[in-house]
C-alpha cells in the first residue's frame, strides 16, 4: 500500500510551502494495527520529512476514518496536549488509492525506545488527555453520548461488530463475556475524551517527558476509564499478577495524576480483556502474517478471572 513518490508528490505541491517539493522516497513504518504510516523523505525544502498516513482498509480497529483522526489531531492543536502538526488531508481515494493525512515528521522514540522514558510523565499525559474540555476543542463531532451507560454499550457494540470478521462471532466465552459485560454496565462516571488506545507505543518522549501523542484513530467521548482499563489489561498479559485494579501501579499513579478517584475499575479491565482476547482473533486474519504477542489461552483465562469479579 505504500504509494509511489510520482503519485504524491503532486498533491504535496498543492500544499503551501511545499510548492517546489520534491519527493525522494516513501517508506512504511511499522504502525501496529494503525492507520498506515508511511516516511517521506523529500529532497528540497526546509522541511526534508513528513508522516503520511493512508486509511487502513482492514484491521483490529475496524473500521478507519483517516479523516477523522486528522480531525481530531486539528482540534487537539488548541490544547495542552501535544500532538503532531497537521499539514493536510485527502478524503478522496483517487490519488493514492485509499484517503490519507499528511503530518509532521516527529524525530523521537516512543515509550518502548526512549532511555529516557518516563512512566510518569506518560501517566501524566494520559490524566492531561482527560481533563480536555472536549466541547471547547470542538470535539462533538465523535458523538456525545447521552450517559456514561450509553457510551459503554456504545464501545461493546463497536468491538461487538468486528467478531465475525474476525471469525469469533459465536465463541461461547467471548458471547458470554459480552453478556455479562452487558449486564453489569457501570451507572455512574463522567464523560471525557479517550483516546481509545494508550498503547506506550502511542507516546513519544524527548528529555524525560511527552512530546507528541499519536494515533488517534479510537479517540472517542467516553468514560475515562476505558482508556485506564486498557493499560491493566495490557500490564497481566505482560505477567503482572492479577489482584485488586485499583491497586495496580498504573491505576495508584494515575489517581494521583488526576487528582482524583477514578472509580470502580473492575468492569473496565474486565472489558479490555474481553476485547484483547477479540482483537486476537482479529490479529491472526489481518496481521501481514505476524502472530499476536500474547496467547489467546492467556487472555481467555485472565478474562474469566475478571468476569469473577463482576459477579
Amino acid at each position: 500500500m505504500v504509494p509511489r513518490p510520482a503519485d504524491f508528490e503532486p498533491w504535496l505541491n498543492r500544499l503551501p510551502g511545499f510548492e517546489d517539493a520534491r519527493v525522494g522516497s516513501i517508506t512504511a513504518v511499522d504502525g501496529g494495527a494503525s492507520n498506515v504510516t508511511c516516511r517521506v523523505e523529500l529532497l528540497s525544502g526546509t522541511v526534508r520529512r513528513v508522516c503520511l498516513r493512508l486509511q487502513r482498509e482492514r484491521g483490529i480497529f475496524e473500521p478507519y476514518d483517516v479523516i477523522r483522526e486528522g480531525r481530531v489531531i486539528a482540534a487537539l492543536a488548541a490544547t495542552d496536549v501535544p500532538v503532531p502538526r497537521l499539514l493536510g488531508m485527502e478524503p478522496s481515494a483517487d490519488p493514492l488509492g485509499a484517503p490519507f493525512i499528511v503530518l509532521e515528521w516527529v524525530d523521537a522514540p516512543h515509550m518502548g525506545l526512549a532511555p529516557d522514558a518516563d512512566f510518569d510523565a506518560f501517566t501524566r499525559m494520559v490524566a492531561r488527555i482527560h481533563a480536555v474540555d472536549w466541547q471547547a476543542a470542538g470535539l462533538a463531532f465523535l458523538g456525545v453520548p447521552a450517559s456514561v451507560p450509553e457510551a459503554l454499550e456504545r464501545d461493546l457494540a463497536a468491538v461487538e461488530a468486528r467478531m465475525p470478521g474476525f471469525g469469533c462471532a459465536g465463541e461461547p466465552l467471548l458471547e458470554d463475556a459480552l453478556s455479562r459485560l452487558r449486564a453489569t454496565v457501570p451507572a455512574e462516571g463522567r464523560l471525557a475524551l479517550c483516546q481509545g488506545d494508550i498503547n506506550v507505543f502511542n507516546y513519544l518522549f524527548r528529555g524525560g517527558e511527552v512530546v507528541r501523542v499519536v494515533d488517534w484513530e479510537q479517540a472517542r467521548i467516553s468514560d475515562p476509564r476505558v482508556d485506564v482499563g486498557q493499560l491493566l489489561a495490557l500490564s497481566h498479559l505482560k505477567g503482572a499478577p492479577f489482584g485488586p485494579a485499583e491497586r495496580m501501579p498504573f491505576a495508584v499513579r494515575y489517581r494521583a495524576a488526576a487528582g482524583a478517584d477514578p472509580g470502580d475499575l473492575r468492569w473496565f479491565r474486565a472489558m479490555w480483556l474481553w476485547q484483547l482476547a477479540v482483537i486476537h482473533y482479529g490479529w491472526r486474519r489481518y496481521g501481514n502474517g505476524s502472530t499476536p504477542w500474547y496467547s489467546l489461552e492467556q487472555a481467555s483465562e485472565l478474562l474469566l478471572m475478571a468476569l469473577a469479579e463482576l459477579d
